[in-house]
């Protein structure tokens, strides 16, 4: 049997859809992005250097980095439990903050300096949104701060042992040994 090369047409025909289409992503990819088109995607990292700012390392004890609270946000964010429109809410407040960054200093939450984020801060607190955002950040940077090491911070013990805690016994080894009582 002879296999009959397909001509130089069809393969024309047959290759200019997936031509164009490569074309039109490449092109989607290409096209410049501002800061503020790539809030979503440093959300995270909006809410960490805010829980790094709220709660800093200090002489007198851990901050929120050694608390690893990277650990736990992550968890917060992508635990089923908590309900979608508060986890929801609670990125958004992040994008409202690096919105009103930009709008105050023209760049990012990320690259200001210590006494630029304190006076944002400070400023933004007037508002609703901000008050609820810095809220929810202290009680998850406190919450990490008590948590078991299983939750993705306190590792170490180190929250317990600078609060001399006694956390009680048994302590679960992993998430799946956690049972919620509804």
């Amino acid at each position: 049997m002879k296999v009959r090369p397909i001509d130089t047409k069809r393969r024309l025909l047959l290759a200019t859809p997936f031509v164009i289409g490569a074309a039109a992503l490449f092109s989607f990819y290409q096209k410049e992005k501002t800061p503020l088109t790539q809030l979503y995607a440093k959300e995270t990292q909006v809410l960490l250097h805010l829980a790094y700012h709220l709660y800093p390392h200090s002489a007198l004890g851990p901050g929120s980095v050694d608390l690893h609270i990277s650990g736990y946000l992550h968890n917060v964010l992508s635990d089923t439990r908590i309900m979608q429109e508060d986890r929801d809410y609670f990125k958004k407040g992040a994008f409202w903050l690096e919105e009103s960054s930009f709008e105050v200093y023209e760049q990012s939450f990320l690259n200001l300096s210590t006494e630029q984020k304190e006076e944002l801060l400070k400023d933004v607190s007037k508002k609703q949104w901000a008050r609820t955002l810095i809220y929810t950040c202290l009680s998850y940077i406190f919450e990490a701060l008590l948590s078991a090491p299983v939750y993705g911070s306190n590792l170490g013990e180190i929250g317990w042992k600078w609060l001399e805690h006694n956390p009680g016994f048994p302590q679960p080894t992993t998430i799946e040994e956690i049972r919620y009582e509804v």
